[in-house]
């Protein structure tokens, strides 16, 4: 296939995994506020530090870190190139340009999602607006991934939309793993354990991990059995695991793999030698360094290989 065509696809799903993701995020962020106790205060700042925005917040607002300004960062600010509204209008952008090799039900709930996001977006910086905003710009999205997976054939085009998904989710969990658990190893746990229960459940809610979590099994939560999950189950979709394996798939259907496989085979190798029942909080976060810089590899290979490939 062209790779004009591969690039829209891929940055079209990149754009939507990273809307959800924000908003999922932003999301257990504001339930973490009813399981906290009264007198405790959430540290919004996180979620500029999760999403890897700090440069450019820091230029538009300064230093203020009040919950208004980085909502409105985040959810409606069209000058953050990551913010919620920003990424559906360049998801829509790229899907309007595949029109041609889209099928019309993807470009219809995409226009849907667009519009509900436009319209909606900005009153949700309002805290008692913005849950219904968030559950239904995710139900939207899920929507838009559902009707994909029925309606686009499973062929490279496919692939470099999974790609992209799988990509943007690997480093969305990396990076929430890194910044809302790092604190968390080990010391809160022994010196709070009920608070650091508390933060554990919202790591794994940022990643709509909970339920699934509990139906495999674990007993209690603690630090280690769920860096485990998050890292290593091969089960669960937005595992580091099984979204590497997921790139991997695409890649040995997808000719020329080999720059990519190289460098995908190399995080895997690094994921696979950690031990997180001995992990400590700089071997995580300096794991993760490596993690996010190997990702940034990653993509450059795949571009290199298939967007510049004319």
């Amino acid at each position: 296939m062209l790779s004009r065509v591969a690039e829209n696809i891929y940055w079209l799903a990149r754009y939507l995994e990273r809307a959800e993701d924000t908003a999922r995020l932003i999301n257990s962020m504001t339930n973490l506020l009813l399981d906290l106790p009264r007198n405790a205060e959430v540290e919004w700042y996180e979620l500029i530090k999760v999403t890897g925005t700090e440069e450019q917040y820091l230029e538009l607002f300064d230093d203020r870190a009040d919950e208004r300004s980085i909502m409105r960062f985040l959810i409606s600010d069209q000058r953050n190139p990551s913010a919620i509204i920003t990424c559906i209008n360049m998801a829509r952008e790229n899907a309007r340009v595949s029109r041609d090799l889209i099928p019309y039900e993807i470009w219809e709930q995409m226009n849907e999602l667009f519009h509900y996001s436009t319209e909606n977006a900005k009153a949700s910086v309002n805290r008692r607006r913005r849950g219904d905003f968030m559950s239904g710009l995710i139900r939207r999205c899920q929507t838009m991934t559902g009707i994909i997976l029925s309606t686009l054939p499973h062929d490279d085009a496919y692939r470099f939309l999974d790609m992209g998904y799988c990509l943007e989710r690997a480093d969305m969990s990396s990076r929430i793993i890194d910044v809302a658990v790092a604190k968390l190893l080990p010391e809160e746990e022994e010196i709070n354990p009920a608070f650091a229960t508390v933060r554990w459940i919202s790591v794994l809610k940022s990643l709509n991990a909970f339920q699934a979590y509990r139906q495999q099994g674990f007993i209690g939560i603690n630090g280690a059995t769920v860096l485990d999950y998050l890292l290593h189950s091969g089960e669960f979709p937005r595992s580091i695991k099984h979204c590497l394996d997921a790139i991997g798939h695409c890649l040995r259907k997808i000719h020329k793999p080999q720059a990519a496989r190289r460098q995908l085979d190399k995080l895997v190798t690094e994921l696979e030698a950690i031990d997180t029942k001995k992990l400590k909080r700089s071997s995580l976060h300096r794991y993760i360094d490596d993690f996010q810089q190997d990702i940034c590899l990653l993509h450059t290979a795949i571009y290199d290989t298939y967007f510049h490939s004319e």
